[in-house]
């Protein structure tokens, strides 16, 4: 999706354990262990609301919403940070996130369809909806859990096939509110270019473009942007002077500067710092 605020999706914000490249912060793991042990619980509660109220699509927004975060946060930075520590039990963490991603997929297609008849072969081909308002979350999460899946499968074709679904999604999102949740939207669609595999020449102009749309959506408050630029594009580039002017950006940032976004901007910083600890791993010369 990925980093990343509270809502962010995609690669660019994963980011809750305090690991590094080489070893594990057992103290922090620990934390990220009891949330392992009672997402679970969470999750089988929202399977028996949607099993009483299968026919009420926010049922299946506030499950999906629950499950990706989670994907994100927990199981996407756990399998990230212990590719270069274990390789196995990370392919574990990203076999089960890519399963709860695509669950989440499910549950949003269901509620898009409860909100929208047919919706999901008008998305297919891409045929125009009369969407509202209300229907930006159940299109923001629907592109988040598309997204996780072909970041948790590590680009499997079979998942690719959602980019144009994703960018059609946020698409319609952005025509409906623009700066919708602090620029959330901008964020996502910053990311899509920044990983953008159609071959737009103008994609990097576009994801700068956005970036700048998003910074001031936060007004200046969304640490997760920064780091998202950092690790996409200066990584990317191989710029490392660029990479550490936006890491160092991002570290100098107060994570109080806007409640809402303090959980993500904190985790975002954690992201920041791992990042400085790779940047022999990163840059070649």
């Amino acid at each position: 999706m990925i980093i990343f605020q509270r809502r962010q999706l995609y690669i660019w914000i994963f980011s809750i354990l305090f690991l590094n490249a080489c070893s594990v912060n057992r103290d922090t793991m620990f934390g990220a262990d009891i949330i392992e042990y009672t997402i679970p619980l969470t999750a089988k509660t929202q399977e028996k609301k949607i099993r009483k109220d299968s026919f009420n699509s926010e049922v299946y927004l506030e499950a999906s919403e629950k499950l990706i975060q989670f994907s994100y946060a927990i199981l996407m930075d756990k399998a990230d940070r212990l590719m270069y520590a274990d390789y196995y039990t990370a392919r574990e963490y990203y076999l089960e996130a890519l399963n709860l991603f695509l669950t989440s997929r499910e549950y949003m297609l269901t509620a898009l369809s409860l909100r929208h008849p047919d919706f999901k072969s008008k998305m297919i081909d891409k045929e125009s909806i009369s969407f509202t308002t209300r229907d930006i979350p159940y299109l923001y999460w629907l592109s988040g859990a598309m997204a996780g899946s072909i970041s948790a499968s590590k680009g499997d074709p079979r998942y690719l096939i959602d980019l144009t679904n994703i960018r059609w999604l946020l698409g319609n999102a952005i025509v409906l509110e623009p700066g919708w949740d602090k620029g959330a939207l901008y964020s996502a669609m910053m990311s899509v270019h920044l990983n953008d595999t159609t071959g737009d020449r103008d994609s990097e102009k576009k994801a700068l473009e956005y970036f700048e749309l998003a910074d001031r959506a936060a007004k200046g408050s969304n640490i997760g942007i920064y780091v998202t630029l950092a690790e996409s594009f200066a990584v990317a580039k191989q710029d490392k002077d660029y990479f550490l002017e936006l890491i160092n950006k991002a570290l100098s940032m107060d994570i109080n500067a806007d409640k809402d976004m303090k959980q993500a901007n904190l985790l975002s910083k954690l992201r920041a710092k791992w990042l400085l600890t790779r940047i022999d791993d990163l840059f070649y010369m």
